[in-house]
């Protein structure tokens, strides 16, 4: 099981960076009129933190808060943390060499997570007349 949810998470890491490659700045912070929308910027910091957050609390082996390191959001900012995240997030589950059920429910999570925000940022960007990379196999 653990390899399967890696290999989808995978996918899903290089589907981010399919859209990572087109963003706009304009695009990054347009909201749409809706009650607790976020921008894609927002989104995306998310999906960045959390993937640093639980790549963190899987090498621990228990979760250890939430924090993200972006500092400026820019479009190339958000494409370079896109792909180290992920490049982290990938090696360090390769290197864990005892998968205990925490793990595992941590992995499980992460791939929740970043499946609910592509839910959400296809919705956004839909809404906003744009397309999606073929990657966004959601979409």
């Amino acid at each position: 099981m653990r390899e399967n949810i890696t290999q989808r998470l995978s996918a899903r890491f290089a589907a981010y960076q399919d859209l990572a490659e087109q963003l706009e700045e304009d695009l990054l912070h347009k909201k749409l009129e809706l009650p607790k929308h976020k921008s894609l910027a927002e989104h995306l910091w998310c999906v960045i933190g959390a993937r640093e957050s639980y790549t963190h609390a899987i090498e621990r082996g228990a979760w250890d808060g939430f924090t993200c390191s972006m500092q400026s959001f820019a479009p190339q900012d958000f494409s370079h943390k896109l792909s180290e995240s992920a490049d982290t997030a990938l090696r360090t589950l390769d290197a864990v060499t005892e998968w205990t059920d925490e793990r595992i429910n941590l992995l499980a999570t992460l791939a929740e997570h970043e499946v609910m925000h592509e839910g959400q940022i296809i919705r956004h960007m839909y809404a906003l007349g744009k397309t999606l990379p073929d990657s966004w196999t959601w979409a």
